[in-house]
């Protein structure tokens, strides 16, 4: 999709096949567990290590490790506090300063997986899991539009921009609705244009923790896209992800932690900043502004777009870029296999839900005829062997979305195989992205 990716081209296309699914899963079932342990050290502090995962000791060698990775996080929060004031206070080297933060963030992120070993002798589960009672279902809204109702707008602040030659690079801080002491951020490349016309705008979110802010370089070629198509990319940190991860918890631990509530309140809590997002594009003068993501991302995009009938229409995108999801989001407690080897599905069932409590969810997740915005605006992209977003689900979405075959691409892939594809073959992107400028 970017440069990054063109150089290694030939990499890429060998790992954008089906043998890497079970690998990718396999390896799922190993770093899971990890992250665990690298959340529970995230003081330094070995005795609250042990109390965190339930351990009786802390072996000399992993308390040494503790303190490296509590020592880690400190050097990380400094540099995110120094970045921010350089953003948003024009106080620093906003380039300068954005390359520490993200290699002291690399720094602490990587060290997860010095825990691989310790997490599997010791059999530590994948998330500090706390399944829900079933009757806390029934205390949610019954009226899945109220459930997901924008309520007021929520500022949203826009940092220092960073010129490039070819993008302006800036991010965008705003207060969630859902928990105005937790910020959400949003990276941005802005692209040019020589033809006066508006930007459009695409706002794309991660999957589960994917977490490409906390990473060196722009890992997907996001700026390139900018640049390439003239347009607006927008990367917000979802809930729980990124600089939005609890101390003690892992990014994207707390859409797993309490299943399947905890998915259906990251939902709303995503969709509701998504809508201040959008509503900031139509503000800065997006005609058009579409709505994607990739694995959560594509499925927190798509809860959202079919949530949205009572909201404003300056807070509802124009068109969709979903790839690799299903249509039966409250299917995937028990029909997905990253909720099978990690363990979510039999703790789900152990607390009492089945199938058909889960399925009493869809009225606020699931997807149903007709298309939220018109199908033309809609580009899907499912993997035939996908056991994690099922396949059978995403052919059933685009056959109640009526979505049109220059829109579909389906390919011979599972779940991280597409993902991967996408890098040697952007097509998705590059037909959303016609679809905005026309």
């Amino acid at each position: 999709m970017g440069r990054g990716v063109s150089q290694s081209s030939t990499l890429a296309r060998l790992f954008a096949k089906p043998w890497v699914d079970p690998l990718c899963l396999w390896g799922m079932g190993w770093l899971l567990p990890a992250a665990r342990c690298w959340g529970a050290a995230f003081s330094g502090d070995e005795a609250e290590f042990a109390r965190e995962l339930g351990l009786s000791d802390t072996p000399p060698a992993i308390a040494t490790r503790v303190r490296q990775t509590g020592a880690l996080r400190k050097l990380a929060l400094v540099a995110q506090a120094e970045w921010e004031a350089a953003a948003f206070e024009t106080a620093g080297d906003l380039p300068a300063l954005e390359r520490t933060r993200r290699a002291t963030a690399h720094d602490y992120l990587g060290h997860r997986f010095s825990y691989l070993w310790f997490a599997r002798r010791r059999r530590v589960p994948a998330a500090r899991l706390d399944v829900p009672v079933l009757a806390e279902l029934d205390t949610l809204d019954s009226d899945p539009d109220r459930f997901f109702a924008l309520g007021q707008p929520v500022p949203v602040t826009r940092s220092v921009v960073i010129d490039h030659a070819d993008v302006r690079e800036y991010w965008l801080r705003l207060n969630s609705p859902d928990a105005p002491a937790d910020q959400c951020y949003v990276h941005v490349y802005e692209g040019r244009r020589s033809d006066g016309r508006p930007l459009p705008s695409l706002i794309f979110g991660h999957g589960l923790g994917m977490e490409m802010e906390m990473m060196k370089g722009d890992m997907r070629g996001y700026r390139v896209l900018a640049a390439a198509h003239g347009c607006r990319i927008l990367l917000p940190d979802a809930p729980g992800h990124n600089r939005r991860v609890a101390a003690g918890s892992y990014g994207g631990e707390s859409f797993i932690m309490r299943p399947p509530l905890s998915g259906l309140l990251h939902f709303r809590k995503a969709a509701r900043e998504l809508g201040a997002i959008i509503a900031w594009c139509r503000g800065e003068g997006s005609g058009r502004v579409a709505l994607g993501g990739i694995s959560l991302g594509a499925l927190t995009a798509q809860v959202t777009a079919q949530r949205m009938g009572t909201w404003p229409e300056a807070a509802r995108p124009d068109g969709l870029l979903l790839l690799t999801t299903t249509d039966a989001v409250s299917a995937l407690t028990f029909q997905s296999s990253l909720a099978r080897i990690t363990g979510l599905a039999p703790a789900a069932e152990r607390a009492g839900w089945n199938a058909a409590a889960v399925a009493r969810m869809g009225r606020y997740t699931d997807s149903e005829a007709p298309a939220p915005v018109a199908p033309e605006n809609i580009v899907l992209l499912i993997g035939e062997r996908d056991d994690v977003t099922p396949y059978d689900g995403g052919r059933r979405l685009a056959e109640k979305w009526q979505i049109p075959p220059e829109n579909l691409f389906v390919r011979n892939q599972g779940h991280f195989s597409a993902a991967i594809g996408l890098g040697p073959d952007p097509a998705p992107f590059s037909r959303i992205l016609a679809l905005l400028n026309r």
